[in-house]
């Protein structure tokens, strides 16, 4: 070997050092990035079955709990020292929001753990919380959160029915400030009470319930050293969507709601609308309110009689159909003639004493905030003017699961 070729050996493996090292180093970052990501696939899966079982939870709500309508979500597992995931009976006051550990057991469902394996946490808004009930419970019930990663909002919302209703965290790995412990007498760890445990959990989430219309949550990224949050969330639509709207069930019960009704204000004591406003002949407004115990009783002393069983009938129906009555106008003739009229959808018209007219699912153009007395934003055609003037009612008095949003009109003759 020449001392020239002796003199090049050095410089070669410097460079073969240099380009091992460097190999080395990418092959590692690969390594890590690849773990990271194996980790927020994993997250992203249990976020979106907890999402499912959530949607299939308030789908199915009037099976696990008869005589009541779908849409409504469970309580978060607040206190875990009651039986580890278990939704809480009740959580909190009408209108706030709750938040805890989701309830896994209550949604059929075993521990679900995020890719840094910490059990997933869940805060329902307040009008869709089972216990305590807002007093509505329909396909425009308003959600509560808006949902942001700092610099956007990620579910954009032109209606509060399409703000998020509930939304799922994954924890991700504890930040340098997040001191967390294991509890051998449960399968998450944590504080058993969720409001104790809840800060060294979640960085993207007040801790403090509250029925504010809009609460904003942040979305952090896997690798934050201040939010690592990952977030999933659903809203009315998502419950009330195109498949439950035409499901039999659904078709069923808003079928059996409208009829139920139309007999209610045929044979209810006290059958005058309630904030009603005179339109000629015709007075315009809401159900009578259910009567209460202490009501009947005063009632039935002044008349004298027991209720019928057609009365107490049609007391229930309107104390079990409360959560949809905000899709509603009644109206009747106040003399009680038949001064009302109603096309039905053979194109006969006929005469009615009074009509309950079900305003459909909201088009994309319209705004219910307002509620039922914005007529236009619920009724649409021939029936904006029927309900401002007492003109004729055009539409079926039946549901299809296909035309969600067709008016639906009973005539009491």
């Amino acid at each position: 070997m020449t001392r020239h070729q002796r003199g090049l050996i050095l410089p070669a493996l410097l460079v073969l050092l240099i380009i091992g090292g460097m190999a080395a180093m990418l092959g590692g970052n690969t390594l890590a990035e690849q773990v990271v990501a194996r980790r927020q696939q994993a997250t992203m899966a249990e976020l979106a079955r907890a999402r499912a079982a959530l949607i299939a939870y308030a789908q199915s709500y009037p099976y696990s709990h008869p005589g009541q309508t779908f849409g409504y979500l469970p309580c978060p597992d607040t206190d875990s020292a009651s039986g580890d995931g278990n939704a809480a009976g009740v959580c909190g006051s009408a209108g706030h929001f709750a938040i805890g550990r989701l309830p896994y057991r209550t949604l059929g469902l075993s521990p679900l753990r995020d890719g840094d394996g910490e059990c997933l946490w869940y805060a329902v808004a307040g009008p869709f919380k089972n216990n305590p009930k807002g007093p509505s419970m329909d396909w425009d019930t308003p959600g509560q959160f808006e949902i942001t990663d700092t610099t956007r909002t990620l579910n954009p919302a032109a209606h509060a029915d399409q703000r998020a209703a509930a939304v799922v965290f994954a924890p991700g790995r504890p930040l340098t400030n997040q001191a967390r412990t294991t509890n051998g007498n449960h399968r998450c760890g944590g504080d058993a009470d969720a409001a104790v445990a809840l800060q060294a959990y979640l960085e993207g989430a007040p801790a403090t319930p509250s029925a504010s219309q809009a609460v904003s949550l942040t979305r952090g990224l896997p690798t934050a050293t201040a939010n690592n949050d990952a977030l999933a969330w659903i809203s009315a639509d998502d419950i009330f969507d195109a498949r439950l709207l035409a499901r039999s069930d659904f078709v069923a019960e808003i079928d059996n709601m409208n009829s139920r009704l139309k007999a209610a204000v045929t044979h209810h004591p006290q059958p005058a609308p309630t904030n009603a406003t005179p339109v000629g002949p015709v007075d315009v407004g809401a159900f009578p309110a259910p009567m209460s115990a202490s009501e009947i009783a005063a009632y039935e002393a002044l008349v004298a009689r027991p209720l019928t069983s057609e009365e107490r009938a049609a007391n229930d129906t309107l104390r079990q159909s409360a959560p949809w009555h905000g899709q509603y106008r009644y109206l009747r003739c106040r003399d009680g003639s038949a001064c009302l009229n109603w096309a039905d959808d053979t194109g006969i018209v006929r005469p009615c004493v009074a009509v309950v007219a079900f305003a459909g699912h909201r088009l994309d153009n319209q705004d219910r905030s307002d509620g039922i007395v914005d007529t236009e934003a619920f009724f649409e055609g021939p029936n904006v003017a029927a309900i401002s003037t007492a003109s004729t009612f055009v539409g079926p008095a039946t549901y299809a699961g296909n035309a969600p949003a067709t008016d639906l009109i009973q005539c009491v003759f």
